[in-house]
């Protein structure tokens, strides 16, 4: 790791800070996050692009641009998952998760995702998985395939409940164009180059798939069945989304 990766961390750090640290900022944050992703996407774009090396290769396999691709990418999904979507619904996601939770649960459930746990969900588990990618490539991929790999199942989540509902749900047009290629395009892309393995791969998918298991999992424990804190359950999210970091390093 160099100098200038562990200096990296210092801001990251302020950000992360600035971001969850109950500063009289949450009641904003908790409305307007994806907004500030919005407007962070091409900021992150524009960044990596100038900042890469004129003889550093071809842009296909520079993998600090591909996991900013990657996360870029995600901040636009939710855009369009929490902000407004093409019917025009503002805040969408929410209250369908919640009308899905409380079919599934039990009306104590139609309520769980609140505002609050939207915010710190898509912070931990998609924009800190998302920095961390970045700031691990190229010495360290695999936070940059755990990424793909969550990208991949939200996005094939997405076109599953189209298919079933014969209907659009909010991120479905994200997920079709931007989702699904991108991350199966950084995965072509990155083992045909040898940067990452086929294992990798799996387990990068396999932690996408138990993100969700205990974004929901942890949700009704929290938020409904009162079995543990609600910050316990921000911390696991953190934990969760620190995880790749600590994977084939």
């Amino acid at each position: 790791m160099t100098d200038n990766s562990v200096a990296a961390l210092v801001p990251l750090t302020v950000f992360l800070l600035m971001l969850w640290v109950p500063l009289g900022q949450q009641p904003f944050l908790a409305k307007h996050w994806m907004k500030v992703g919005a407007f962070l996407a091409p900021v992150l774009l524009f960044m990596a692009l100038t900042a890469r090396p004129s003889d550093s290769g071809p842009l296909w396999l520079d993998t600090k641009l591909m996991a900013t691709m990657l996360a870029a990418a995600y901040m636009l999904h939710q855009v369009e998952e929490h902000w407004i979507d093409l019917r025009g619904r503002i805040y969408p996601l929410r209250d369908q998760l919640n009308e899905l939770l409380g079919r599934a649960f039990g009306p104590e459930a139609a309520s769980a995702m609140t505002p609050q746990a939207v915010f710190f969900i898509n912070t931990s588990i998609v924009w800190l998985v998302a920095f961390i990618a970045i700031w691990s490539a190229p010495t360290h991929l695999f936070p940059a395939v755990a990424l793909a790999g969550v990208i991949l199942v939200n996005g094939i989540a997405h076109i599953v409940q189209a298919v079933a509902a014969r209907d659009y749900n909010p991120g479905l047009l994200t997920a079709v164009a931007i989702f699904v290629p991108l991350s199966l395009g950084f995965y072509t892309t990155a083992s045909t180059a040898e940067l990452i393995t086929p294992i990798e791969i799996g387990i990068g998918i396999a932690w996408g798939v138990l993100a969700h298991v205990l974004l929901v999992g942890g949700l009704l424990a929290a938020n409904v069945h009162k079995t543990i804190p609600v910050s316990a359950y921000y911390a696991l999210l953190v934990a969760w989304g620190i995880l790749p970091a600590l994977v084939f390093g």
